[in-house]
């Protein structure tokens, strides 16, 4: 499973998930200042949670490694928010070479699943994949998530039955005109958003 390789968590970020209303959910697109609030969801998660999101076993020092590899200018990543500015939801894609279709990994915090934060994430990193060209996404996944499973079919991707690493690809159109403005306009308001939300330069984003 494609995983690029962690950031050491603040003790001054905003406290744990409470119930989400879809309502205030905010899908934003992060960047390298982002990097603490993404260690800090990933640390979070339960031992199991992590195995799934990563397909093995991790231990701390390794997410720590992995969220300091993460390579914005060649991947992208891309949160769900609260009102509060509290990162819950965390996806990261990654772009391979000679025409592997990008890779798309999620984790959601349990306190807020089954609310559609993981077909949001997924939605997002589909229209971005998208307008770079891509005409598929991938995800892979190991046979026991199931909610990964049911959120793949939810979206429409094409399963393909493995069985030690399950897959899912979702068919992209062509980018347009339309989808590229769409992008740029809805990722500029996000990023303005999502600064409210964290408060002053925490809040910037990286741009679609």
């Amino acid at each position: 499973m494609h995983n690029p390789s962690g950031n050491v968590v603040s003790n001054s970020l905003p406290s744990g998930p409470r119930a989400v209303s879809p309502a205030v959910t905010l899908v934003a697109q992060l960047g390298p200042a982002h990097r603490p609030l993404i260690a800090r969801h990933l640390l979070a998660l339960p031992s199991d949670d992590r195995r799934l999101r990563f397909g093995h076993a991790i231990s701390d020092a390794s997410i720590a490694r992995y969220v300091r590899g993460l390579r914005f200018t060649r991947d992208a990543a891309f949160g769900a928010f609260d009102d509060d500015g509290h990162l819950y939801g965390f996806g990261h894609l990654a772009f391979a070479p000679n025409a592997i279709p990008p890779e798309f990994g999620i984790s959601v915090d349990p306190a807020v699943r089954r609310q559609g934060i993981g077909l949001k994430l997924l939605m997002r990193a589909g229209e971005h994949a998208r307008n770079r060209g891509q005409r598929l996404l991938m995800m892979l996944f190991v046979p026991e998530n199931k909610a990964l499973a049911t959120l793949a079919q939810r979206a429409g991707m094409r399963l393909v039955a493995d069985p030690y690493e399950p897959s899912a690809y979702l068919s992209l159109e062509e980018a347009s005109p339309e989808s590229l403005l769409r992008e740029a306009f809805g990722e500029a308001v996000a990023a303005i958003d999502l600064g409210f939300r964290l408060g002053g330069a925490a809040g910037r984003s990286t741009s679609a």
